[in-house]
């Protein structure tokens, strides 16, 4: 697809992005084809086994068209870059029929719409409502964690969740519910019901939501299934310019945003960090010299989202002056009664405590501190540096994000010091910098050398390291990540130029064989992007020896499965009849 037929965002499409944390789009896809790709999502769900989980683009390959569409493609592009890349993980949820249709008559007031019995339609706030049995659609409300690589959670726009609803989707069948403006939440306290977005959503509709976006499923008080497709995107560059139809450089607030938060500050400095600018550029609202740092080092820690996140990007347009302040308030975060560092899967953005964050296998949220530390950037560096060899993994950790999302043209110059951390004792400081590497796109020599002993399982440091090592524990997530980061400096044109680039290629081969399906999947992509024969046979070969046999979609089905939810396929088939007759 040429990049000038992208449907490409508008400057009020972005800034209500950034402002709510999602917007709509209609990718204009035929009903015909809506209806078809329901069902035979409705198929594999509910007529095979195992379940698909993220084989389900193999499954029902139409869903190609949903994500390389003009809409889908251009909004994407628009917000995470024009190299931006689909994560192997992509999966069907479905909420299964809690209800049944008990009337379908007019009812006294002269309406057709069926009642439903068994529950009442929940309010969008709701916290965890019944789900029916089998239900994948989770009812909490939550934040999501990447699969396989237990991510960072960053504010700027580094990875995106794609939702696809390929039918209708009224309030009583239980549309996927958003929290406007959670997407800057390290924790989910403090939330109120106006910021609750739960509405109908017609069929073909797709939501682009930040990844950190709170959101939630709801009830389906229907007699069928309801389906939903996610998929995950990433960015792999840092934005220099906006890629989007720019037209207007100064942030404006839209009318009738979602949530109810007024953060001009901090909405301009994500808006300008998306564009390549200054992070600061066109803010009139401050008067730095007015600032207290002290005041507002406090004012960080308040319950209030809003008081906590005006105050931190504050700091953040302050700059310089505010780095020692921040500095010190990140170094009380060491040690102490919080329990930083754990196993375990992190509730979906639920804390005991408002200030709490903490490393998981599922994520790490970094200390706002470090998040200031990382927007004002340059003017950071040389404390950020220093505090890279800190006794505290914890505050290793919150240095290295700090540089990471301070961005390539500020800790080019550093990356040895970050690769440092690579070597790290503590595993998590390892996950957390590669994560950091991924983010800035940039390799060295040596760097690229340590991710190829990750990928390749060669640490030779950990070769008497015992099972209860959490280094060993991590490398799946630690394998994940270095092709991650290959992939970010593969999708720079400059890397066809490197002198190592044939390492990073013999990495990504090696990388190939990996028993987890998401590093070799993603080694596709990065190797690709090299560009070289070897590399494209590879993958050729690679990708052909897994390809799906279509005919197998229409296999017979034993009878014992033919008795399940079958009001629910001869919907579906009833709505692609329907549209063959249109």
């Amino acid at each position: 697809m040429e990049e000038q037929k992208l449907q490409l965002l508008s400057d009020d499409q972005v800034r209500r992005f950034v402002a709510d944390g999602f917007i709509f789009i209609n990718p204009n896809l035929a009903a015909s084809f809506n209806a078809e790709v329901s069902q035979q999502i409705a198929y594999a769900l509910e007529y095979e086994l195992p379940h698909p989980g993220d084989n389900i683009l193999a499954r029902v390959p139409a869903l190609n068209a949903v994500c390389q569409s003009p809409a889908v493609k251009g909004a994407l592009s628009s917000l995470l870059g024009n190299q931006f890349v689909f994560l192997p993980h992509r999966f069907p949820h479905n909420s299964e029929p809690l209800g049944s249709v008990v009337d379908n008559e007019p009812n006294q007031r002269g309406s057709g719409d069926p009642v439903y019995s068994k529950t009442q339609q929940i309010n969008a706030f709701e916290s965890q409502p019944e789900m029916a049995k089998g239900s994948i659609s989770a009812s909490v409300w939550h934040q999501d964690s990447h699969a396989f690589c237990g991510r960072t959670r960053w504010h700027t726009v580094r990875a995106a969740n794609v939702f696809y609803f390929p039918h209708e989707t009224p309030l009583h069948m239980g549309p996927t519910r958003f929290l406007a403006g959670s997407h800057l939440y390290a924790t989910l306290h403090d939330l109120c019901p106006e910021q609750a977005v739960m509405q109908a959503i017609p069929a073909g509709t797709v939501v682009i939501a930040h990844f950190d976006l709170a959101h939630a499923g709801s009830p389906n008080n229907s007699d069928v299934g309801r389906y939903m497709m996610k998929f995950v995107a990433i960015r792999t560059e840092d934005p220099l310019a906006a890629t989007w139809n720019h037209k207007d450089a100064q942030w404006k607030t839209p009318d009738d945003l979602f949530t109810h938060h007024h953060l001009p500050v901090v909405w301009n400095s994500l808006w300008n960090w998306l564009r390549g600018a200054d992070r600061n550029e066109g803010y009139s609202g401050l008067k730095k010299d007015a600032v207290d740092v002290r005041s507002s080092i406090e004012g960080m820690k308040s319950r209030s989202q809003q008081e906590r996140l005006s105050n931190l990007y504050e700091l953040a347009a302050v700059g310089a002056p505010a780095v020692d302040g921040l500095v010190q308030a990140l170094l009380q975060t060491s040690g102490g009664v919080r329990k930083k560092i754990r196993l375990g899967k992190a509730v979906g953005g639920g804390s005991a405590h408002h200030l709490d964050r903490f490393f998981s296998d599922g994520q790490f949220v970094p200390e706002d501190f470090a998040i200031a530390l990382g927007a004002i950037g340059l003017p950071a560096l040389d404390a950020l540096i220093e505090l890279l060899d800190h006794d505290e993994p914890w505050i290793r950790m919150n240095a290295v994000y700090a540089l990471g999302d301070a961005g390539p043209n500020v800790a080019r110059s550093v990356l040895p010091q970050i690769s440092q951390l690579l070597f790290d004792n503590e595993a998590s400081v390892i996950r957390v910098t590669l994560d950091a590497i991924a983010a800035l796109g940039i390799l060295e020599a040596p760097t690229a050398e340590r991710l190829r002993q990750f990928i390749e399982r060669q640490v030779p440091e950990w070769g008497a390291a015992t099972g209860m090592d959490l280094r060993l524990a991590m490398l799946e997530q630690i394998r994940y990540l270095s092709v991650i980061a290959m992939l970010s400096w593969a999708s720079d044109v400059e890397c066809k130029e490197s002198q190592f680039l044939s390492l990073v290629e013999a990495a990504l081969l090696h990388g190939l064989k990996d028993e987890n399906g998401y590093p070799p999947r993603l080694a596709c992509l990065a190797l690709e992007r090299c560009g070289s024969v070897e590399s494209l046979h590879a993958v050729i070969q690679y990708l052909r020896e897994r390809s799906w046999d279509a005919e197998q979609n229409t296999r017979a089905v034993g009878a014992w499965t033919l008795a399940h939810r079958s009001s629910t396929l001869a919907r579906l088939n009833t709505q692609v009849d329907n549209q063959a007759d249109a």
